[in-house]
């Protein structure tokens, strides 16, 4: 049995690691000694198992240091909810968990958007904010330098210069966290062949994810179309988890509105937390399409499954991508929802026969003829569904990912902590 420090947003956190983190914790807490570190004001223990213990991030270094964790697992992703890791990665390294292969919009902006920052932004002839904003702006010129030396000066430019969210998928800026860390765990091939590429010295495993798909019955998907105000005859076109620009639901709308030309009982539903409703509602009217959709906003966690069987089928789009594996997309597999995706190369893990395939070239056409298509064929739906299922029950079963969490643990402890580097100075600080 290990110690291990486990350090991650939790439920109810607005971010599907937080989900994750739950049903990994559920797995490993039966053979291990786990305190969990958050940076949160709130945590549903109810989804945690009572054995862990609870703590705030602040105590980590303190209780390291009076009783040594056999292991420390870092759960990030690319947005506010992991911040707070970047102060503990170097100073207890250990497994880090990355779900986003690109970090940089959420460390640029822990520079970009800090108070002094934003002050200086604001008013740059103003000397004294310029000189309380330099700490945060030399940080992220270091950080740049050290991963891309060679365009770090135009990319500081073009970030301080632009808001543009595009260019940061290009520069994913996660060399200094996975150098940071013993073992580094990814969740696709796509993502182990990058970081081992950028950090050949890295030692990267991959790991299944943890995904089951809930028993829910007929009658309880029927009666929750029926509140949706759905018919029975109604063909239901579901898209899920955040409704952010990155899920291209104008392209869903624009190919339900084509489809439906042909399919009048083509419904849309749109299941997650809306960033900016009234663009979403203005998207939706100019397209003609917001008298056929349903928007629920956020679902607890434990209706999400009922929502997914509501749906004939799910479109589920993403550009552009961080090269994250999406566990919305296998919980829609493993409810055995055929599925329309992006055809992006991180997502060659799952097999063609398990799901439909949009180029991304022309996705809108892609989409409108996949629906045309299900919609018609009964029979196409039910081997998708059958063969989706098959491959989460074989690739992300919860005893495969225990596993190779146990792997992965295992390599982390007998690693030693990473060598020294020619860290910007900040990092160096952190790691002492």
């Amino acid at each position: 049995m290990s110690r291990i420090a486990f350090v991650s947003p939790l439920p109810p956190a607005r971010t599907g690691i937080a989900d994750y983190s739950a049903d990994v914790l559920a797995l490993l807490a039966p053979g291990h000694e786990i305190d969990v570190f958050h940076a949160q004001a709130e945590v549903d223990s109810a989804r945690l198992p009572s054995t862990i213990g609870l703590h705030p991030a602040a105590t980590l270094i303190e209780r390291h240091r009076d009783r040594r964790y056999d292991a420390a697992v870092y759960q990030m992703g690319n947005g506010p909810a992991h911040d707070f890791l970047y102060d503990l990665l170097p100073r207890v390294p250990g497994l880090l968990v990355l779900h986003d292969l690109v970090l940089h919009h959420a460390r640029a902006r822990m520079f970009l958007d800090s108070p002094a920052a934003r002050a200086y932004a604001q008013n740059p002839a103003d000397r004294s904010r310029q000189q309380a904003a330099r700490p945060a702006l030399e940080a992220y010129r270091a950080e740049l330098a050290y991963s891309y030396p060679e365009r770090a000066e135009r990319l500081f430019e073009a970030q301080l210069g632009t808001v543009g969210p595009l260019l940061p998928y290009a520069y994913p800026l996660f060399r200094l966290a996975v150098e940071a860390s013993r073992v580094t765990v990814v969740h696709n091939e796509f993502m182990a062949a990058a970081v081992r590429a950028e950090v050949p010295d890295a030692g990267v495993v991959r790991v299944a994810m943890p995904v089951t798909a809930p028993a829910v019955g007929a009658e309880e998907a029927a009666a929750l179309r029926a509140r949706l105000g759905f018919t029975p005859d109604d063909f239901v076109v579901g898209s899920f988890g955040l409704l952010t620009p990155e899920k291209q639901i104008e392209t869903v709308a624009r190919a339900v509105a084509r489809a439906a030309v042909h399919v009048p009982r083509l419904r849309l539903l749109l299941v997650g937390p809306v960033p900016d409703p009234g663009s979403l509602s203005r998207q939706l009217a100019g397209l003609d399409v917001a008298g056929r959709t349903v928007i629920t906003g956020r679902v607890e966690f434990a209706e999400l499954a009922a929502h997914m069987e509501a749906a004939d089928t799910a479109v589920h789009l993403r550009y552009p991508t961080a090269r994250e594996t999406s566990a919305a997309l296998l919980r829609l597999l493993a409810q055995g929802r055929p599925v329309i995706l992006s055809d992006l190369e991180h997502l060659a893990d799952i097999p063609g026969d398990a799901v439909m395939r949009a180029d991304p070239t022309d996705e809108e056409g892609a989409v409108t003829r996949a629906l045309l298509s299900l919609a018609a064929r009964p029979e196409a739906r039910a081997r998708l569904a059958e063969r989706a299922r098959a491959f989460v029950r074989a690739e992300h079963a919860p005893a495969r990912c225990r596993a190779d969490y146990e792997m992965a643990l295992a390599l982390a402890v007998a690693r030693p902590d990473p060598p020294r580097r020619p860290w910007p100075s900040h990092w160096a600080a952190l790691r002492g």
